[in-house]
């Protein structure tokens, strides 16, 4: 059969780039202890998915290692990831497959599927200095690698040689413990183009290749590597018919001047049982004033937790009882368009929650592959006992499964995410149950401009980059945010735009507020992201809360430091002027943890259980309209506005070390944001009084923010300042202090 584009062929995707050691592998248990990071051969779903497919036949994609490096004896492998010494189910299908290479070099893969065979390159790099270099891990002597290098590709037409170049802007990472010249990048095609590699000539780290060698638009990927750790690999498109290029593996371009706001759904109406789409419209003005460009809304499809009294953690919905509709409680799918239209009408995109690593307790599909339960448990929250299971249940081999029980259900128990019954954990490796949720991708992408991805390290990178390429092919500015903790690059390799940062920023910014650590260990966190190898065009979350961290206010109540209303301003402040994409959480611009209605802990008067409101009452709070400071609003509402009209704020400008004197660091926050001729000195008070802080004379110091001259006195070699909560100075220079 001919060459057909990938999403209308059963091709498993673009060529895959590993450092010698990496597993290609699926555990089924997404909890701590297991990992963060899921992956498989898949293939595509050719066409259109269904949304109920009937289970593609065990025979139906047969694996096999068409060319293999010398010396290797690697083969491709089915459900071979075990679990404390307990088989993972072998579901038999075999459908998606497992790899891990034993010798570095190139890997050739092939597949047979119902329309023909199907290559994959697999290219695995040497870091023969990773004995040594053990990431801070290992013996007497051991020392780091540093982070991975970075690429960042870039292409143009040649017309006087017929050439496409493609620049990789390849750099090391800030602490890699290599040196320039062994910096490379290789540079594949995908390998359903009719581009053969050989046609790519290599000079350095840029590629040439002729215009004669591409039979239409082609995909050319590259990573870097740097002899010890490779990079998150990118992509360019050429198309040689318009003599043009294209980057696929950007965020849309309205992302750096956008500000997101999270809402808890069925707290924001502002009582229980209040919130519905008709609520929800009616609140759109009250965004619009804001000023927010994105609201992400916590699922909105029928889940279980809704449907109960008290539920543990509140009713969040993260229990996805079917993908294809809306809670009854919040309305119809009619009303929830209609609330889409009213934020397009003011400007203001809408984010889905998709919850595709597991479902609920009461999907159907889920309660179709059970054969007898025991008996109904006293607590409401709980469920009965599997006691045995319908294997012959079309949608049997749709959830992870070990081959034992798990204590109240029998074998082959289904696995839970991190544990909970609840939430049965979907199997990536059935196509069948790929294409359902396939098909649930694109009916919501007609809806909405993006998707908030839940736990997308509980999902196979596989999945998410058949995602991005339908998503993409409906709305090239559609965005994709991952919620990946802790922090991972490789989820930038044409998967998601934006991605969480709670390990770095957030937790960073709580323990500030708690007095714990001084205010320039925010800057650590941001500068860490170049060192994790994150990509220079993807972009990360500056949150300083979420439905699932405690209230930063809260979090100052509970610590070392006054007025926890002005600790979460200065926290707040900090997010929006340092590198990244800023987030509210609703309520925090209100005020929520003095002036809203707190969730009770349904587990009151039982010592031995926990819920993860516990810790704070206020962190899924029903939202006060009525009562709120106004100077507090307006703060983040000011907030806002500077943000979006500020030349330097955003993703873009560079993060600066500028030059200053304090006697109170633990107080203050001073950086410097570059965006070459526009250049801004930030300061950022966490303490209840003003602080005053030392800058050149060469500073401006009437403040952008609140138009006042913060000046308070002068010398030969400084000019003082004294901030409230922010002040951002005009400086025609900034001279970086290092790290």
């Amino acid at each position: 059969m001919g060459r057909q584009p990938p999403l209308e062929s059963h091709h498993p995707g673009p060529p895959r780039f590993v450092e010698l050691g990496d597993r290609i592998v699926d555990p089924v248990f997404v909890d701590v202890e297991h990992g963060f990071d899921r992956d498989n051969l898949a293939p595509t779903i050719a066409g259109s998915p269904e949304r109920d497919p009937e289970n593609y036949d065990g025979d139906a994609f047969t694996w096999s290692v068409a060319s293999r490096p010398s010396g290797s004896t690697a083969v491709v492998q089915y459900a071979s990831t075990p679990h404390d010494g307990r088989d993972r189910y072998d579901h038999g299908l075999h459908n998606t497959a497992e790899f891990d290479p034993d010798e570095p070099g190139t890997y050739v893969l092939e597949v047979d599927a119902p329309d023909g065979t199907h290559e994959l390159t697999i290219r695995v790099f040497d870091g023969t200095t990773r004995d040594e270099a053990t990431d801070g891990i290992g013996g007497p002597g051991a020392v780091s690698a540093g982070g991975p290098p970075r690429v960042d590709l870039d292409g143009r037409y040649d017309p006087a040689t017929d050439e496409f170049v493609v620049e990789s802007n390849a750099e090391l990472a800030p602490d890699s413990h290599a040196v320039a010249t062994e910096l490379e990048v290789e540079f594949l095609p995908h390998d359903a183009s009719g581009l053969d590699a050989a046609a790519i000539a290599v000079e350095g780290t840029t590629a040439r290749i002729p215009a004669s060698a591409l039979d239409g638009p082609t995909r050319l990927f590259a990573a870097p590597f740097d002899g010890r750790r490779v990079g998150v690999r990118d992509e360019i498109l050429l198309d040689p018919e318009n003599k043009a290029v294209s980057l696929p593996n950007r965020p849309p371009d309205w992302l750096d001047d956008a500000v997101v706001y999270e809402i808890f759904t069925r707290s924001f109406a502002g009582e229980p049982d209040g919130t519905t789409f008709d609520v929800l419209t009616d609140r759109v003005e009250y965004l619009d004033w804001l000023g927010v460009d994105v609201v992400w809304l916590t699922p909105i499809v029928p889940a279980w937790s809704p449907t109960v009294e008290t539920a543990p953690g509140g009713p969040h919905g993260y229990s996805t009882a079917d993908y294809f509709d809306v809670a009854p409680d919040l309305g119809t799918i009619e009303a929830f368009d209609a609330f889409v239209d009213r934020c397009h009408d003011h400007g203001i995109r809408v984010c889905f929650d998709l919850v595709v690593n597991h479902c609920g307790w009461t999907h159907p599909f889920f309660q179709d592959t059970i054969a007898k339960l025991g008996e109904a448990p006293e607590d409401p929250s709980q469920f009965p006992a599997i006691e045995a299971w319908d294997s012959d249940s079309e949608y049997f081999d749709w959830f992870d499964r070990q081959r034992g029980a798990n204590g109240p259900d029998a074998a082959p128990a289904q696995t839970s995410f991190f544990g909970v019954r609840l939430q049965p954990n979907l199997n990536h490796g059935n196509l069948a149950l790929r294409e359902h949720l396939l098909a649930a991708v694109e009916y919501w992408a007609e809806r909405v401009d993006g998707f908030r991805c839940d736990i997308a390290w509980g999902v196979p990178h596989s999945f998410w980059a058949e995602v991005r390429e339908r998503v993409r092919a409906m709305d090239s500015e559609f965005l994709l945010l991952d919620e990946a903790i802790p922090r991972t690059p490789t989820f930038a390799a044409s998967e998601f735009d934006c991605h969480f940062d709670t390990t770095g920023f957030t937790d960073t910014a709580h323990a500030v507020a708690r007095g714990e650590r001084p205010p320039s260990d925010l800057l650590d966190a941001i500068e860490a992201r170049e060192r994790d190898g994150f990509p220079r065009h993807t972009r990360l979350l500056n949150a300083t809360e979420n439905h699932d961290e405690a209230r930063l206010a809260h979090e100052a109540a509970v610590g070392h430091r006054e007025t926890p209303a002005a600790v979460a301003r200065a926290a707040a402040a900090a997010a929006f002027t340092l590198p990244g994409v800023p987030m509210l959480y609703y309520g925090q611009e209100r005020l929520i943890t003095d002036h809203g209605q707190r969730r009770e802990f349904p587990y009151a008067g039982d010592p031995d259980r926990a819920d993860d409101i516990e810790r704070d009452p206020y962190k899924r709070a029903f939202m006060n309209w009525d009562e709120y400071p106004e100077a507090h609003l307006d703060f983040y509402r000011e907030l806002v506005s500077y943000y979006h009209d500020s030349p330097v704020l955003g993703p873009r400008a560079d993060l600066v070390r500028a030059a200053y004197r304090t006697e109170t660091p633990d107080d203050v926050l001073v950086f410097g944001r570059d965006a070459g001729d526009e250049k801004r000195l930030v300061i950022v008070n966490f303490a209840a009084d003003s602080r005053r802080v030392d800058l050149r004379p060469v500073v401006d110091t009437t403040d952008r923010f609140t138009g006042r001259d913060v000046s308070v006195a002068h010398s030969d070699d400084a000019v003082t300042v004294e901030v409230d909560r922010l002040a951002v100075l005009p400086t025609p220079t900034l001279f970086d202090r290092g790290n």
